[in-house]
């Protein structure tokens, strides 16, 4: 049956109903051929099947759509959720956003926890094959993504096999990667109008950050570390970028979701420390019984386990204020209304200096996604 929750398109985030798609038969690419929705199917909300009557497909239910607004193509089966999740990845280029969203969703398939998690199409199948063989299996770093190129938003199936029953609860998560903007600049480009589109969409924010910006971090760090783990080379001013980046992504919002200046954004915001591992050789770092350097508790309480997660928000923001980013933590908590800021490493030790990358232990990196699931009611809040 057709979802009562509320559908929005994820490409121009319109609201979907049954009659603001359309449906196709595609027995085979000469012959695609749009299959109209009957009386009976918007009443009873599913899917039409093919009536042609020569079609080889005729009977079958229809497996390919599209928005009417837009005309982007859609699974069909995005329309039967019980929940839409959704978040977009933020930060300046070279942060590790493409590195951290491929190891987050490989670990979310093989944590042990009771979700089963589907690509709902071929494009979003592609990707995540593509980057888990290249970080997985051939144990390189992924090249950061072009500037000025944004991929498509993922769309994902979460099923809970937990609960016992015929009607297995699913949830649809969008992830709008905003790969290839520059964050320390964002205007009215093309470009910029789509992640407006993303940003106005998304429940959730994920502003990565990346440490190795910071002078202070640099001067700790070994010259080879630094090579190795950064995407990019970067020579500017690491305080001035990331205070700049988070005002001017907050400005942005504020215009294209007409909130008025000085109002807190009212959208979840975690901020992600990338590349904890790097930092493991600091003095000035975190010390050895850190609760940031410990294995997360989510997973294994089957919750967000929440004195857990507000000890390593503690953590990193007493860190950062060592660093002298006292101005960069005022920005966020002055433009977000709710902020939780989380420590995390797609890979668990740093590549080496030919960027090879030993075996992948990702440290953490679910751990933004379950205080989405928690805020959403998917999974308990554990003390």
């Amino acid at each position: 049956m057709f979802s009562k929750a509320a559908v929005i398109c994820p490409h121009c985030l319109r609201e979907l109903k049954l009659s603001n798609m359309k449906f196709f038969c595609v027995p085979d690419e000469d012959n695609r051929h749009e299959v109209k929705l009957s009386f009976v199917d918007k009443i009873k909300g599913r899917l039409p099947v093919c009536k042609r009557r020569f079609c080889r497909n005729h009977g079958m239910t229809i497996r390919e759509a599209s928005c009417k607004n837009c005309g982007e193509p859609l699974p069909p089966q995005f329309l039967f959720h019980d929940k839409y999740l959704s978040l977009c990845a933020l930060g300046v280029a070279g942060a590790g956003k493409s590195s951290y969203m491929t190891t987050l969703l490989h670990e979310l398939r093989y944590s042990g926890l009771p979700w089963i998690l589907q690509a709902m199409d071929v494009e979003t199948t592609r990707r995540a094959q593509l980057n888990e063989q290249y970080i997985y299996e051939e144990r390189h770093c992924l090249r950061g993504t072009e500037s000025g190129t944004s991929p498509k938003p993922q769309l994902w199936t979460i099923m809970d096999n937990s609960v016992k029953g015929d009607k297995v609860p699913t949830y649809a998560l969008t992830i709008y990667d905003g790969a290839g903007e520059d964050c320390e600049h964002i205007d009215y480009t093309p470009l910029d109008s789509k992640i407006s589109l993303y940003l106005s969409g998304s429940k959730m924010l994920l502003i990565m950050f990346d440490p190795l910006l910071l002078s202070s971090v640099r001067a700790e760090l070994t010259h080879e570390t630094l090579n190795a783990s950064m995407a990019t080379e970067r020579q500017t001013s690491a305080p001035g970028n990331m205070v700049g980046m988070v005002n001017s992504l907050a400005n942005y919002i504020r215009r294209n979701c007409n909130i008025p200046p000085g109002k807190r954004i009212d959208r979840r915001a975690a901020v992600v420390i990338t590349k904890l591992d790097a930092l493991t050789e600091m003095l000035n770092g975190f010390s050895s019984d850190a609760t940031i350097l410990k294995e997360s508790p989510h997973i294994h309480n089957r919750g967000f386990v929440e004195s857990d997660s507000k000890m390593v928000d503690l953590e990193i923001r007493d860190w950062l204020t060592r660093q002298g980013e006292t101005a960069f933590l005022g920005a966020i908590d002055a433009n977000f209304k709710e902020v939780r800021v989380f420590g995390v490493s797609s890979f668990g030790r740093p590549p080496d200096i030919r960027k090879r990358l030993a075996r992948i232990r990702p440290h953490r990196v679910l751990d933004p996604l379950m205080w989405l699931l928690a805020g959403e009611g998917i999974i308990p809040i554990r003390n």
